[in-house]
């Protein structure tokens, strides 16, 4: 039986007894049930009844939600799940999403079938395919209207050892939210009632004048008037807390076959090595353009100072080179690599 069947569902049911014959029965081999992202509405993951040789979110590895902080309603939203800094070759998620009043709100739709699949958009998750891959993209649709802000995202994963049974796997648990976009509106002015029909408008009594001066006698000019004092320059903004001085990555050599794809983590740091959050990364394929698609040509550092890139392969052999870059306040560019090598087989 291929590897990836123990992902799924709680992602594996063994049956078998001592003296008797052994028959391995895995069930949900295309992902787990619906009802296991660890969300206040599902209550439980796949660590709380297949899964339990690990507390919760115990393990070494990195999982994470990456998604845009804000929406408009209708508006189409990609959406990354992901591992790193993991050492097994198996994985599996299940994301959702719930307004503030936990209900579930927006559509989520598979961007590549192949490794991930919903039932009726509430609801996203690996297929038996997508567990030899440990990061998965995918779209979500917010809400046209109802929703009540902020929206949080639940995901739950699995770290599989591949050993075929539910043991010895260790399960996370990941959050990240969006609010909606939408302006204030601009308040209607109030204007004055109208004069009832055939009534006679009140006019304001006339201003009265001043004395005209006596014949030969020079007016009075009035004093000049007190100036406000001249404001203070406005202080230049500050460079944020931590600013860029340099940018690495995790992978500096990359191997796809074709169609296969991977993400890769892009990490910026400033001085005393401290994490630069906020900042800009560019991305640009150099060489290669035929071979290689990449995710997005930008994206911003998380708190910890990363950001992430999904790379695809296409179907022509051969290398390709995708360059990031990262500025400083005063514009000073950072630059590091991948290589990208790309095969049939």
């Amino acid at each position: 039986m291929r590897n990836y069947g123990k992902i799924a569902a709680c992602f594996v049911f063994v049956a078998g007894i001592v003296g008797m014959s052994v028959s391995p029965v895995f069930a949900y081999t295309n992902g787990p049930p619906d009802g296991r992202t660890g969300s206040p509405v599902d209550g439980k993951t796949c660590n709380d009844d297949c899964h339990t040789s690990y507390t919760l979110n115990s393990g070494t590895a990195a999982f994470s939600i990456s998604a845009p902080g804000s929406y408009t309603d209708g508006e189409a939203l990609s959406i990354t799940v992901a591992f790193s800094s993991s050492s097994t070759s198996k994985h599996g998620f299940e994301l959702s999403a719930l307004d503030a009043g936990n209900n579930k709100v927006g559509t989520f739709v598979a961007v590549d079938s192949t490794s991930t699949q919903t039932t009726d958009g509430s609801y996203i998750k690996h297929t038996s395919a997508g567990t030899a891959n440990s990061n998965w993209s995918v779209q979500w649709t917010a809400p046209s209207s109802g929703a009540t802000d902020p929206v949080t995202f639940y995901a739950a994963g699995n770290e599989a050892n591949g050993d075929l049974t539910n043991q010895n796997d260790y399960i996370y648990t990941a959050t990240a939210q969006a609010s909606s976009a939408a302006t204030t509106p601009v308040a209607t002015p109030t204007l004055p009632p109208l004069p009832s029909p055939g009534a006679s408008p009140t006019l304001p009594p006339p201003p009265t004048l001043p004395p005209l001066p006596s014949p030969g006698v020079s007016p009075s000019l009035p004093p000049l008037p007190t100036l406000p004092p001249a404001p203070s320059p406005v202080a230049s903004p500050t460079p944020s807390e931590c600013d860029p001085e340099s940018i690495a990555i995790d992978l500096k050599r990359l191997k796809l076959k074709f169609g296969q794809s991977d993400m890769v983590t892009i990490t910026v740091t400033g001085a005393d090595d401290c994490k630069s959050e906020g900042a800009t990364v560019n991305a640009a394929v150099k060489t290669g353009k035929n071979r290689v698609k990449i995710s997005s040509t930008t994206a911003t550092t998380d708190v910890n100072g990363m950001a992430y890139f999904t790379i695809a392969a296409g179907k022509k052999n051969g290398n390709a080179k995708i360059v990031f870059t990262v500025e400083d306040s005063e514009g000073k560019t950072y630059k590091t690599f991948v290589v990208v090598q790309v095969r049939k087989k």
